[in-house]
């Protein structure tokens, strides 16, 4: 059986596995890295027929996706403070300098640090947010952005449907004004193009979940795992309802998704990768999806 372990090294080592939906592979751990690597499919998609580009980014337990259709592009959160020149960097490194869509899914410092720095560098056409405010000082950090560049955004309070192109975008809002956990106001956001199916969970604990299970129950080829992999009463059901065939989880090597979160998503097959080994990258036709990782630590196969 070959095995894979992913071997900590202070020099940076980047690769990229592309995998379909056909292929069989491990769900990662950050606690356990070995997995098996039988029947790994290891493609490409034809470049000239790739529409629809999904980067989340490498921005430790904080959130930073990239959705690029065609030539609109959106982004869903910002990370932390000190993400925001990491993320300039990547926009750049893609080509991209306008945003279309900035969609904050909640207040918190990990998805709002790097409003400011990439609404004062980068054009926004609009920005979406959830609809309350928080006493932080990157709250105001953004408030003080949106003041400087002449922008109001929109606070979602009704479910949104957007076509880009030839795919729709849906945003989810929170049902109630008040929560007891900010994690509870998180924005939802479906995407589906063509044969594929995304959806993005935010931070949405108990309370999001159930409200979003009780109107909007469906199956996902992909998952956005909500809360950076952290347990709850209800991501269970959440999961075993989604069943994504793969799945992100936005963590840290200092902050592992729970053991338990794992052992749901092996328990139904969904390839789940880890943005704590590196930045992925989903490149989708309308029928097709390859999700790609670059890792960033060396790698070794064994036999036995």
């Amino acid at each position: 059986m070959e095995c894979l372990n992913v071997i900590k090294h202070q020099s940076l080592l980047k690769l990229c596995f592309s995998f379909i939906a056909c292929t069989s592979f491990t769900t990662l751990s950050a606690c356990n890295r070995k997995q098996s690597i039988n029947n790994l499919s290891v493609t490409s998609l034809d470049p000239s027929n790739i529409s629809l580009e999904v980067t989340i980014l490498d921005t430790g337990k904080s959130d930073c996706i990239f959705i690029e259709i065609g030539d609109k592009t959106i982004m869903i959160d910002t990370g932390l403070d000190r993400n925001g020149e990491q993320i300039l960097a990547s926009l750049h490194e893609k080509g991209i300098d306008h945003i279309d869509y900035l969609i904050l899914t909640h207040l918190d410092k990990d998805h709002i640090g790097g409003a400011d720095i990439i609404l004062d560098e980068i054009p926004v056409d609009q920005v979406i947010q959830a609809n309350y405010s928080k006493d932080s000082t990157q709250y105001q950090e953004y408030i003080d952005a949106l003041s400087r560049h002449d922008i109001t955004p929109l606070l979602l309070t009704q479910t949104m449907n957007l076509t880009i192109n030839d795919a729709q975008l849906t945003l989810y809002p929170a049902q109630q004004t008040e929560y007891e956990q900010s994690n509870d106001y998180s924005i939802i956001t479906s995407l589906i193009y063509g044969e594929n199916s995304f959806l993005f969970a935010g931070d949405a604990e108990s309370q999001r979940l159930t409200e979003f299970l009780t109107i909007y129950p469906s199956t996902y080829k992909f998952l956005k795992i909500p809360h950076h992999g952290k347990d709850n009463d209800v991501l269970p059901l959440f999961l075993n309802t989604i069943k994504p065939d793969y799945a992100v989880i936005t963590c840290s090597e200092d902050n592992a998704p729970d053991q338990k979160v794992i052992s749901i998503l092996n328990q139904l097959g969904t390839q789940t990768l880890l943005t704590s080994d590196g930045a992925i990258s989903i490149k989708c036709t309308e029928n097709q999806m390859s999700v790609n990782q670059q890792l960033t630590q060396y790698i070794s196969f064994e036999s036995n």
